[in-house]
C-alpha cells in the first residue's frame, strides 16, 4: 500500500511539472539575431516553451538600404491597422496557444513600432491571448521600447500586461541574462505562475532594471536588491 501511494505521489509531481513546464510560452522574431539570444536567456533561467514568427516569404534582406524593406511594410500597417492585407504574411503557427497562462514576446523595433511580422501574429491570433498574462521585451540598437509596447496593447486589447516591460538595447545586450534575470523576479512577483528555474544567475548587490549595479540603493523607484524587487518612495 505504501509503494502503491509513493507511485500516486510520483505521477502527481511529474503531472505537476510537465503543467508548470507548458504555463509560459515564449514568442519572439528575429532577424539580425538579438532576439534568438534574449529568448535563449530566458529558457537558460526558467522553464518555457518557444514560437518563433518566421515571414512566408523567404531570403528578404530587411536589413538592407537602412531597413527600407522593413519600413515599407510598417507604413502598410500604420496606414490601414485595422485590415487584415495591411500585415506581411508569416509561416502557418500550429502552437496551441490556449494552454499557456503567460505569454512573452521578444520583438524587435522597426522605424519606431513592432516589427511587421511579430504584428502579424498579434493580428492574428490577439484575441487568443485574452487573460493571459502578457510580458513585452524589446530588442532595439537606441530607439525607446514605449511605441512597440502600446502596438502590443493595441494588438492584444484584453491581455493582462505587467507592469513592467524590459528595453534590451546595444548597450546592454551583452548584459542581458542578468537584465532579464531581474525583470523575471519583477514579473514573477505579479504572476501566479510557479516558475522552476534552471541556470538562473544570482544577482548580489544593487541594480536597476536594466542589470545596472548601484553603489547604493537609489533614492526613489524601483530597484532589485540580492534578487529581490524593492521599491523606495521619495517622501
Amino acid at each position: 500500500m505504501m509503494r502503491k501511494g509513493l507511485i500516486i505521489a510520483l505521477i502527481s509531481l511529474l503531472v505537476d511539472l510537465g503543467t508548470v513546464s507548458a504555463q509560459t510560452l515564449v514568442i519572439y522574431y528575429s532577424f539580425t539575431n538579438h532576439c534568438r539570444e534574449i529568448t535563449t536567456s530566458i529558457r537558460q533561467q526558467m522553464t518555457a516553451d518557444v514560437l518563433e514568427i518566421e515571414p512566408a516569404e523567404e531570403g528578404i534582406d530587411y536589413a538592407a538600404d537602412n531597413y527600407n524593406v522593413g519600413k515599407e511594410l510598417i507604413l502598410a500597417i500604420r496606414e490601414n491597422p485595422d485590415k487584415a492585407e495591411s500585415y506581411p504574411e508569416i509561416k502557418p503557427v500550429s502552437t496551441k496557444l490556449a494552454k499557456y497562462k503567460r505569454i512573452i514576446i521578444v520583438t524587435p523595433l522597426w522605424w519606431n513600432n513592432m516589427a511587421a511580422f511579430m504584428q502579424t501574429f498579434l493580428f492574428n491570433y490577439g484575441a487568443q491571448l485574452a487573460g493571459k498574462e502578457i510580458g513585452i521585451i524589446v530588442s532595439s540598437h537606441s530607439s525607446v521600447m514605449d511605441p512597440v509596447v502600446a502596438d502590443a496593447h493595441r494588438l492584444i486589447p484584453d491581455g493582462r500586461f505587467y507592469s513592467e516591460s524590459l528595453w534590451i538595447n546595444n548597450s546592454n545586450h551583452a548584459r542581458r541574462d542578468m537584465i532579464i534575470s531581474n525583470w523575471l523576479t519583477v514579473i514573477n512577483r505579479e504572476s501566479g505562475i510557479r516558475t522552476y528555474n534552471k541556470q538562473r544567475p544570482t544577482a548580489k548587490g544593487i541594480y536597476n532594471l536594466n542589470g545596472q549595479q548601484l553603489p547604493q540603493a537609489p533614492d526613489h523607484g524601483i530597484y532589485i536588491e540580492n534578487g529581490v524587487k524593492k521599491v523606495r518612495i521619495k517622501n
